[in-house]
């Protein structure tokens, strides 16, 4: 069923859930992504992220709720292929490690429709056009990243999920490929949902920062301004502060059902 949203959405999620067993790692979470802007997805580990990441790629199935994407359901029994609109980098980019970067984004194009002349102008926009003709099995993790990127936007999708970009890269690297994030997403006007443990990645490339904890979203807040991600900041402190908090000792009942009171 088509889903009636706000035509300035391009993902819906309403009422995601998912059990591991007795384990809830997500306890029905409501969100959208709109056209044109990067919402950051954060969260301490474990707190489900991931999971719902894998869940909008269909790399697993979710225990209910439903997501749609220009507003066509994407999950379970009705759902609808779409990834002809969604471009992703679920954790370290992998491609095979025999073939060239070239041919590995060629094949990543043949099954999404998409000819050469489109796979050689994205190797030259991730900076990769004079390194293409190496293995991928040869490539530092910068260049593993950057072919990813290269997938990811390389048949114009019109959302683009990204799961720690620029995780294991050193300053210099993470600049790169964050200036890289930014000019894609902002050429081709696409949403983005970008997974991070970095309060400064988030700041600096996205409209709205989302924080997950125990599986439930606990914060929906833009960040137009310094003072925005600072307040996101301290909502993580807060909860590391809640953790640290000592729990207060009750005391010990008699055998009679009342309590006993400590000695003066």
């Amino acid at each position: 069923m088509r889903a009636v949203a706000d035509s300035g959405e391009i993902l819906r999620v309403e009422g995601l859930s998912k059990r591991f067993g007795k384990f809830e790692a997500l306890r029905s979470i409501s969100f959208c992504v709109r056209r044109g802007e990067t919402v950051g997805f954060l969260g301490r580990n474990g707190a489900g992220k991931s999971t719902t990441i894998k869940i909008l790629c269909n790399l697993i199935r979710p225990s209910g709720g439903q997501a749609w994407l220009e507003g066509e359901p994407i999950l379970g029994v009705h759902a609808v292929s779409h990834h002809r609109v969604l471009g992703a980098i679920v954790e370290t980019p992998c491609f095979y490690p025999h073939l060239t970067g070239r041919k590995n984004l060629a094949l990543v194009g043949r099954l999404a429709g998409v000819g050469g002349d489109r796979v050689e102008a994205m190797l030259a926009e991730v900076g990769l056009a004079e390194r293409a003709g190496v293995p991928f099995g040869q490539f530092s993790l910068g260049m593993k990243q950057r072919l990813g990127l290269a997938a990811a936007f390389l048949h114009a999708p019109r959302l683009v999920i990204l799961d720690e970009p620029t995780n294991g890269l050193d300053p210099v690297g993470q600049r790169q490929i964050r200036e890289l994030i930014r000019a894609l997403t902002r050429e081709q006007g696409v949403g983005a949902l970008l997974c991070s443990h970095l309060l400064d990645e988030v700041a600096e490339l996205c409209d709205r920062a989302l924080v997950l904890e125990q599986g439930q979203i606990i914060m929906d807040h833009p960040l137009a301004a310094q003072g925005d991600i600072d307040a996101v900041a301290a909502r993580f402190e807060a909860l590391a502060e809640a953790d640290a908090a000592p729990i207060a000792a009750t005391p010990p009942r008699a055998a009679g059902g009342a309590r006993e009171e400590p000695a003066v």
